[in-house]
C-alpha cells in the first residue's frame, strides 16, 4: 500500500481499536514443554484445574457486616455478616445460595453441582455466570507440534508428568502440589509420543488459550435430548465417519489411513470439550437415566471411556447440573440413586421472597425488553412483587402459618415491621415454613408475560405505559387464562384472593392519591384554613374572643369551628391536640424568628408557617377537604382549562395534573384513575 493509499485507509474507530486490543490479548500463546514447566515454579495458574481457575475469576466477596446497614436489611439478615460476589451482582435474594456455590468450588468442585429450582428462580443465570467466569482464566494445552492441532479433549500437560514413576520427582523439582499429578493421558496424546519415540519436545509444545463458550473449548452446554433414547455420544463423543479413511498426518509415508477407533478420526463430545472448564447440563435430569449414568464414575476416577475404541479420556471440570424439585424427587426415587446422592451437592435456587428484590427483578426484566424509559405509574411493580411473594408462601409446616395474614407475612420477610396485631417474627417464618416454600408459585417467567401484557395492554390505542389498574387487569387476565399446568386448581383460590385483596387496597391508594392531589390543587384555601384554625385553637387555649370583620367569635362558636374540623379527622382528644399545634407553630415560628436575628429586612425569612409543616393538623386540613372533595369533581373531570368557569377553577385544574405529573402519572393514567373512582 503507497504512503497516499494508507493515510487515506480508513481509521478504526476507538472502540473497535478496543475490541481488536481485547481479542489480541487473548490470542492464543505457545511455548515448548520446557518453558511451561519453568513457569510452574512461579505460577500456579501454570497448572491450576478448572476450580482453582473460576475460584480466581469469582474473585474475594464484599464482606457486608448487616448489624450497621440500614433496618430492612439488618432484619432480613439478623444482623448477621453475609458475602456477595461482584461477579453475581444481577442475581438478587442469593447471598446464600451463591455462598454456597462459591463454597464448593473453593473445595474442588468433586462431583456434580446441582442447582435446583422451579422456572425463572434464577438457577440457569448461575450456571451461565460460571461459564462466563471460565473464559476469564487461560488454561494450558497440548499442541501437536506436526499438525499445530490443539488437542480435541483438552490434554493439559499436566498428563506427561502423572505417571506413577515420575510424579513425585516431577512435584518436587517444579513445585507442582501432588494432587494435580493425576491426569490421564488421552489415545491422542499417546499416539505422538509413541511417533516420536516418547520424546515430548519432538511431539508437543504448549499453548495457553482462554476457554470459549462461541468456540465449545474448555465450556460446554448439553440441553435436554430424548427422554426414551439415551444420547449418549452427545457427553462421551463419536468416530468421525468423515475422516476414516483419510490420510493420517502423523504419518511421514503418507501410506497410513485413519480408522475407526483412532483419536484424529474422533468427533469429542461435552465431556471433552467442557475439560478443563464448565460443563453446564440444562434441565439435565429430564434426559434418559442412562445419560446420567456416564457421570457417575467419571466424576469420581478423572476420566471416561470413550466410544469406538478411542479409550479412556480424561474429564476434570466444574459439572454444574440444573433441575426441578420434581424431577429430582422422580430421579431419588429410582433403584439407584445412592450413587448419585453421594455425588450430587444440591443448592436450592428458590424464588425471592423478599418483595424489594423481586421489584429489582422486575426492573431488569424491563431492561431487557426496552421497557425502562416506558411511562410507569408509582407502585405499579411494588403490586406485581407483592402478588407473586403471596403466591408463594405456604401454610408452612403442619399448618403452623395458616394464622397469619399472607400480606403480612409478605411485609415480614420484606424486612418491614407491618402495624398491627399477631405479627410474626421473621425468624418464626423461617422456623415453621414449608419445606417446599419459595419452590412453587407464581414464577419470573409469569410475571415477565404479565409485565409484558401490562405495557400492551392500551397498544391498540397507541399507549404504551404501566399503572396500578392496567396491572391489576393483567393478573387478573393471567389468572383466568392460566390451565392447570400453570396454576393448580387446589392454589388457583390463593392467586384470586391475593389480587382481589390488593385491588381493594390500591383502590383505596388511588382514591387518596388523588384526594391528596386535589388538596395540593387548593394550596392558598389550605393556607388559610391553617391559619384561622391556629388562630381559633389559640383563642381557646387562652380563652379569649375573636374579632373577624367587626363582629365578635365567642368561645362556643370558637369551639365548633375546631370540633367541626376534628372530627372529620377523628380527633379523640381535641383540648390536648389544639395545644400541640400551638405549641408546634409557636417553635417553628420561634426558629424562624432565630434565623432572621441580625438580618437585614430583605435578606429574612417570611414569619410564615406553611400549612403541611406539622403533619397532624395536615391531615386534620386534608380530612376537611376530603369531605368536601364532590364539590370539586367537576374540575377534574373537564377535558381543558376552557370548561372551568372561574380563574380559579381554572388554576385548580392546572395545579392538580401538575401534581399528578410531578409523581409520575401521565394524563391517561390520571383519566383511569378518576374512573376507577366513579
Amino acid at each position: 500500500m503507497s504512503e497516499i493509499e494508507e493515510n487515506q485507509a480508513p481509521k478504526k474507530t476507538s472502540f473497535f481499536s478496543r475490541l481488536t486490543s481485547a481479542k489480541q490479548g487473548r490470542a492464543p500463546e505457545a511455548m515448548s514443554v520446557d518453558a511451561w514447566l519453568d513457569l510452574c515454579r512461579t505460577d500456579p495458574g501454570a497448572y491450576a484445574n478448572a476450580a482453582d481457575r473460576i475460584t480466581k475469576a469469582i474473585g474475594d466477596a464484599t464482606i457486608v457486616d448487616t448489624k450497621h446497614s440500614e433496618k430492612q436489611e439488618r432484619i432480613v439478615f439478623g444482623q448477621k455478616k453475609i458475602a456477595r460476589y461482584d461477579a453475581f451482582s444481577e442475581l438478587y435474594d442469593k447471598e446464600d445460595e451463591i455462598s454456597d456455590v462459591v463454597a464448593y468450588i473453593k473445595s474442588g468442585a468433586t462431583g456434580l453441582l446441582v442447582l435446583r429450582g422451579p422456572v425463572g428462580s434464577g438457577k440457569t443465570e448461575i450456571a451461565t455466570v460460571l461459564e462466563k467466569l471460565a473464559e476469564k482464566q487461560p488454561m494450558y494445552l497440548l499442541k501437536c507440534k506436526v499438525t499445530g492441532e490443539i488437542s480435541p479433549f483438552n490434554d493439559t500437560p499436566l498428563c506427561l508428568l502423572s505417571d506413577d514413576s515420575h510424579a513425585d520427582a516431577a512435584s518436587e523439582e517444579y513445585g507442582i502440589p501432588r494432587r494435580y499429578l493425576e491426569e490421564i493421558k488421552s489415545k491422542w496424546v499417546t499416539k505422538r509420543l509413541e511417533q516420536h519415540d516418547y520424546d515430548v519436545d519432538a511431539a508437543f509444545e504448549v499453548v495457553k488459550i482462554y476457554p470459549s463458550r462461541e468456540n465449545q473449548r474448555g465450556i460446554a452446554k448439553l440441553d435436554p435430548k430424548s427422554k426414551q433414547s439415551p444420547d449418549i455420544h452427545a457427553l462421551i463423543g463419536e468416530r468421525d465417519i468423515n475422516k476414516i479413511g483419510e490420510e493420517d498426518k502423523l504419518d511421514p509415508t503418507g501410506e497410513r489411513t485413519l480408522s475407526a477407533g483412532d483419536p484424529d478420526a474422533y468427533l469429542p463430545g461435552a465431556f471433552s470439550k467442557s475439560h478443563g472448564g464448565v460443563f453446564h447440563g440444562a434441565e439435565f435430569f429430564r434426559n434418559n437415566p442412562d445419560m446420567l449414568n456416564m457421570f457417575l464414575e467419571a466424576v469420581t476416577t478423572g476420566y471416561f471411556t470413550g466410544d469406538a475404541g478411542v479409550g479412556m479420556l480424561p474429564m476434570n471440570q466444574l459439572i454444574v447440573l440444573t433441575t426441578n424439585d420434581p424431577v429430582w424427587q422422580e430421579i431419588l426415587r429410582s433403584a439407584d440413586s445412592d450413587a448419585l446422592r453421594d455425588r450430587a451437592h444440591v443448592v436450592d435456587i428458590g424464588y425471592t421472597l423478599r418483595m424489594s428484590e423481586e421489584k429489582k427483578i422486575y426492573e431488569k426484566l424491563m431492561k431487557k425488553h426496552g421497557l425502562e424509559d416506558k411511562p410507569i405509574a408509582p407502585k405499579t411493580l411494588d403490586l406485581l412483587a407483592e402478588f407473586a411473594v403471596v403466591t408463594r408462601l405456604k401454610d408452612g409446616k403442619d399448618g403452623a402459618l395458616a394464622q397469619y395474614d399472607r400480606h403480612v407475612r409478605a411485609k415480614v420477610h420484606n424486612g418491614e415491621t407491618p402495624d398491627g396485631e399477631g405479627v410474626p417474627k421473621i425468624d418464626t417464618l423461617r422456623q415453621k415454613a414449608s419445606s417446599n416454600e419459595g419452590l412453587e408459585g407464581f414464577s419470573i417467567r409469569d410475571a415477565e408475560r404479565v409485565l409484558k401484557a401490562c405495557f400492551n395492554a392500551r397498544a391498540n390505542e397507541g399507549i404504551e405505559e404501566a399503572d396500578t389498574i392496567l396491572m391489576i387487569e393483567a393478573i387478573r387476565d393471567f389468572i383466568k387464562a392460566a390451565d392447570e399446568s400453570t396454576i393448580a386448581s387446589s392454589d388457583r383460590p390463593v392467586y384470586e384472593e391475593a389480587i382481589n385483596t390488593i385491588a381493594d387496597r390500591y383502590k383505596t391508594e388511588i382514591q387518596k392519591t388523588i384526594n391528596t392531589a386535589i388538596v395540593d390543587a387548593d394550596d392558598g384555601n389550605c393556607q388559610v384554613q391553617f391559619e384561622k384554625y391556629l388562630h381559633y385553637a389559640q383563642a381557646y387555649l387562652d380563652e379569649e374572643i375573636i374579632t373577624e370583620h367587626g363582629e365578635e367569635i365567642k368561645l362556643p362558636a370558637i369551639e365548633r369551628h375546631l370540633s367541626t374540623m376534628e372530627k372529620k379527622a377523628g380527633i379523640t382528644q381535641p383540648e390536648e391536640f389544639r395545644r400541640s399545634v400551638v405549641e408546634a407553630v409557636n417553635r417553628e415560628l420561634a426558629r424562624i424568628a432565630r434565623e432572621n436575628s441580625g438580618k437585614k429586612p430583605e435578606d429574612q425569612i417570611p414569619a410564615i408557617v406553611h400549612w403541611k409543616t406539622y403533619e397532624p393538623l395536615k391531615e386534620v386540613i386534608e380530612a376537611q377537604h376530603e369531605a368536601d372533595i364532590e364539590s370539586r369533581r367537576h374540575i377534574l373531570k373537564a377535558r381543558s382549562e376552557s370548561d372551568l368557569r372561574t380563574e380559579e377553577e381554572k388554576r385548580q385544574y392546572s395545579r392538580f395534573y401538575d401534581n399528578m405529573h410531578s409523581q409520575g402519572y401521565t394524563d391517561t393514567m390520571v383519566n383511569r384513575m378518576l374512573m376507577e373512582l366513579t
